[in-house]
């Protein structure tokens, strides 16, 4: 069973130490959906951008290889009333979709846990339809942080700790196309 699998059951509970930067992730991610687009959410977790984006995309793929993760998603989504969402357990770095499948994609808040987080990208790009659009938040682990420090003694286990500047210049190394950014600041930025 994967840190993932073990942390399902109290995941939001644990994002609620950084709802500020949820919340306003969230926002952003719904504002940045094209109406009746065609999304994949990647290491979807229990669904926070997957349901962002359900207010105006035509279809949401949620996926996650962690299926407890899933499970609270399906249930949170069912609770919610969102019936535009499938959920599929997959890897980010194997997706069974053909070339320029989505009008959007999304991986939020796993790229910093990834030793290849490029090849995750370049993956998702793969996906992406041309002129589309990828959503790519992460945490931004670059300074020492109480509540970080608190999730590492329960087993996570970032394998970089992304500045602002050292994340962007990630994103620009894939080549996947313009890099646009902002810096949501709050308990983990």
């Amino acid at each position: 069973m994967s840190f993932w699998d073990r942390i399902a059951g109290i995941y939001d509970i644990a994002q609620a130490a950084n709802r500020k930067v949820q919340k306003q992730m969230a926002q952003q991610t719904a504002a940045l959906i094209p109406e009746g687009a065609k999304v994949l959410d990647t290491a979807a977790g229990t669904g926070v951008l997957s349901f962002a984006a359900a207010e105006k995309a035509a279809e949401v793929v949620c996926t996650d290889l962690s299926t407890p993760m899933l499970d609270k998603a399906k249930a949170k989504a069912e609770k919610l009333g969102i019936d535009n969402i499938s959920f599929e357990a997959r890897n980010i770095f194997d997706l069974s979709d053909e070339d320029e499948t989505y009008d959007v994609t999304m991986a939020g808040n796993v790229l910093h846990l990834l030793t290849n987080p490029e090849g995750a990208v370049k993956e998702l790009c793969r996906v992406t339809k041309r002129g589309g659009i990828m959503i790519l938040p992460t945490f931004m682990l670059g300074k020492k942080n109480y509540l970080v420090e608190l999730y590492k003694t329960i087993g996570f286990d970032p394998s970089t700790n992304y500045t602002p500047q050292k994340y962007r210049r990630m994103l620009e190394g894939c080549s996947c196309g313009p890099v646009k950014a902002k810096l949501i600041k709050g308990i983990i930025p």
